[in-house]
């Protein structure tokens, strides 16, 4: 089996306590890996890590089966989409907008993808309206359709449904669905709710 991100060991560990403990992950290509566990028990800290903003104390981890560190852990992470603890998102502009700024940080060389990106989403009918007056769920697939624009094969999502209504949760369980199956996205879902790990049944 082929497997994308794998964890021995991990250890994150500050003046006063331990976010991780010798904690250990496999996440097979393909799949939908449900990432479960109750408030503050170290879901976010592992994300983090992952994505480069935080480093661990002890153990490895690695991603395409380069180690945390190696150099070209840097390159590998070029290949993941991540919304971490809440969408990085402008809320005075528009969707379109958002992703326009995105396409430019990553140095993108035309917008074309962004229509596409939009209708992916559930986002192309919001014309000029703003962020900020988008719905929690309407956000937080403008957070995953930002993390989509390098076209990664990795999506992360630190606890995707939290806040959200049973219908924004539907939107975003469908969305979901259709990376995974239609793109071949391998995802990464944290959450500190149980259902999730129904989301690929």
């Amino acid at each position: 089996m082929e497997y994308i991100l794998t964890a021995e060991g991990l250890q994150k560990e500050y003046r006063h306590s331990k976010a991780l403990n010798n904690f250990s992950i496999h996440i097979p290509k393909g799949s939908i890996y449900g990432f479960v566990g109750e408030n503050g028990a170290g879901k976010t800290t592992f994300i983090r890590i992952l994505c480069g903003l935080q480093a661990p104390t002890f153990g490895t981890f690695t991603l395409y089966g380069v180690k945390n560190t190696e150099k070209p852990i840097t390159k590998m992470r070029q290949r993941l989409g991540a919304v971490v603890e809440s969408p990085s998102i402008y809320l005075d502009m528009t969707a379109e907008n958002n992703l326009k700024h995105q396409y430019q940080v990553l140095g993108l060389p035309s917008y074309d993808g962004i229509p596409e990106l939009l209708q992916l989403v559930g986002l192309s009918g919001t014309g000029k309206k703003k962020a900020k007056n988008f719905s929690l769920g309407m956000r937080q697939r403008l957070g995953i359709a930002v993390a989509l624009a390098g076209n990664p094969d990795f999506l992360v999502l630190d606890e995707p449904t939290n806040g959200l209504d049973p219908q924004g949760m539907i939107e975003i369980r469908e969305l979901i669905l259709r990376l995974n199956r239609q793109r071949q996205i391998t995802v990464l879902i944290s959450s500190h709710n149980l259902d999730i790990s129904s989301i690929d049944n």
